[in-house]
């Protein structure tokens, strides 16, 4: 799925590159995002998969919640970026908003399901390779402009997916759903929703704010599956997430006023 949905949306941002044209890039703005998309988009999107059949989702979402911080971090040791007193509350009342919603979504099964040392270790190292991508792509972005800088991190993410791919002879085991007409037409559609939804106004948020800042916005994405939840599929929303809802928003709005 990483490799086909890279494929597809580098076709996507190369079409829009030739609307929005392009210029000369620096070589070590290339290394600086290639280097962003390897972390990001192969490597910790690979281990969080691979971690996620040792833990239970509960502790994954631990990880993922910690990764902010550590993103914050990172921000403030290598560029140094100094959230305010208020910055850190923000964030701390949006990431416990965020696990209120969460939280309710796993049930017994996935709270006492086994958490084995490689499960902690692989997601740990995709939480901190996460974290470190988005960190690295922040100096790239103050000269390249974010559709180029999108599509260096996918070409460099789905690159790496086909060598490992190649290497470990798995490619036409990977394409066999692409065969299902139906699902490759869904999928395409969702792979356009999440390239320049996702992918793209990601590193937009990240070049004109905070790394810390973007990077716990980002995190409220699960907050948008609520409302679309109860839209599709009647689905009943708890007291809890909908007080996670609230908070998180709260969080958020200290976070930017």
């Amino acid at each position: 799925m990483t490799l086909v949905k890279g494929v597809i949306g580098i076709v996507f941002l190369m079409a829009a590159l030739s609307f929005t044209g392009s210029r000369t890039i620096e070589t070590e703005s290339v290394l600086f995002l290639s280097l962003s998309g390897l972390l990001g988009i192969a490597v910790a999107d690979t281990l969080f998969f691979a971690a996620l059949q040792d833990l239970g989702p509960v502790t994954l979402v631990v990880f993922f919640m910690m990764g902010q911080i550590v993103t914050a971090l990172m921000a403030l040791y290598w560029l140094g970026e100094i959230p305010s007193m208020q910055t850190w509350v923000g964030i701390c009342v949006t990431l416990a908003g965020v696990s209120a919603v969460l939280w309710p979504k796993f049930g017994s099964n996935a709270i006492s399901k086994r958490s084995g040392i490689r499960g902690v270790l692989l997601g740990a190292v995709s939480m901190l390779c996460m974290s470190a991508s988005t960190v690295v792509a922040k100096p790239a972005l103050e000269s390249v402009s974010t559709i180029m800088a999108t599509l260096i991190r996918m070409i460099s993410g789905t690159m790496c997916i086909l060598f490992f791919g190649l290497a470990t002879n798995r490619i036409r085991q990977w394409l066999i759903p692409v065969r299902n007409m139906r699902l490759i037409t869904l999928f395409v559609f969702s792979v356009a929703v999440v390239t320049f939804g996702g992918f793209w106004l990601s590193l937009v948020s990240i070049k004109y704010l905070d790394v810390a800042i973007a990077s716990t916005i980002g995190a409220t994405e699960p907050l948008f599956v609520i409302p679309l939840a109860l839209v599709f599929f009647n689905e009943r929303i708890s007291l809890l997430e909908s007080l996670g809802a609230v908070g998180a928003s709260i969080g958020v709005v200290l976070l930017i006023i």
